[in-house]
C-alpha cells in the first residue's frame, strides 16, 4: 500500500472515531452546561463533594483514580460543599488547608502520600464504615474538635498547623472559590442540580453521573466535553 494510500485511510478512519464518539454523547442525557460557569477552570476537571456523601466515597475508592489516569493532559479539582454534613464547614477548612500543603509540595491530589488524600479517607471511613459521628453535631468546641481531631492525625498535621494554614491568601481564596454557604462560591450551585458527587469539565459542563456507563466512557465523555467550547 502506497503511504499516501494510507495516511489517507488512517485519517478517515480517525475522523470517523471522533464522529462517531461525538455523536454518543448529547446534552440532556450525558451532561448540561452550567447557566453560571466555574471561572479559571479550563482544563479541570472539578469534583463537588461531601464526606457524609455516601457515593462520593464509593467514587473516590474506584471511579475518581481511574478515570483521572487516562486523562493526563486534565487536572484534578476537589471541592468541598461545606453546606452539607453536621460539620461541613470544619471540613472544608481543614480539607483546603491540606491541599494547598499537598499544591506546596508537589504532591498529587490522588496519591495515596497526599496529605488531603489521607485525611479524606479517614472522614470517609469514619463516617460510613464505622459510623462515627463526633457528637452529632457542630455547636460545641468539643464536638468540632473531635470531628477535627480525625483529620488532623491522619493527615499528620495539628491544630495550630491548621489555624496557620487559614490565614493563607490561597487557602482564602479557594475557600471562596467553593464557598462557605448556599449564597457563596461555586460549590452549592452546582450541587443543588443533581446532587453530590458533581462532576464538572472546564467549569462548564456537569456529567449526569446516571448516565456514566463505566470508567473508559466516563473519560471519553469529559474528552468530549473538552472539545466543546
Amino acid at each position: 500500500m502506497k503511504l499516501r494510500t494510507l495516511v489517507k485511510k488512517c485519517l478517515a478512519a480517525s475522523v470517523a472515531f471522533v464522529a462517531i464518539n461525538a455523536s454518543a454523547f448529547s446534552e440532556g442525557v450525558d451532561f448540561v452546561k452550567l447557566e453560571t460557569p466555574i471561572p479559571n477552570s479550563d482544563g479541570l476537571v472539578t469534583k463537588v463533594y461531601s464526606y457524609d456523601c455516601p457515593f462520593c466515597y464509593k467514587y473516590d475508592k474506584a471511579v475518581t483514580k481511574a478515570v483521572m489516569q487516562k486523562l493526563p493532559e486534565m487536572k484534578f479539582e476537589p471541592m468541598h460543599l461545606a453546606t452539607k454534613g453536621k460539620f461541613g464547614k470544619q471540613a472544608s477548612e481543614l480539607f483546603a488547608v491540606l491541599i494547598a500543603k499537598d499544591n506546596a509540595s508537589g504532591t498529587s491530589l490522588l496519591d495515596d502520600k497526599s496529605l488531603f488524600k489521607k485525611a479524606k479517607f479517614a472522614y470517609y471511613k469514619a463516617y460510613h464504615d464505622k459510623k462515627e459521628r463526633w457528637g452529632g453535631d457542630a455547636n460545641t468546641q468539643e464536638n468540632v474538635n473531635a470531628f477535627l481531631s480525625t483529620g488532623l492525625e491522619a493527615s499528620g498535621i495539628n491544630k495550630d498547623d491548621l489555624e496557620a494554614g487559614l490565614k493563607d491568601e490561597k487557602v482564602k481564596a479557594m475557600l471562596e472559590r467553593w464557598g462557605m454557604d448556599a449564597n457563596s462560591g461555586y460549590a452549592y450551585g452546582v450541587a443543588k442540580i443533581q446532587g453530590v458527587p458533581a462532576f464538572v469539565v472546564d467549569g462548564k459542563y456537569l456529567i449526569y453521573t446516571k448516565a456514566i456507563k463505566g470508567i473508559d466512557a466516563m473519560a471519553e465523555l469529559i474528552k468530549y466535553l473538552h472539545t466543546l467550547k
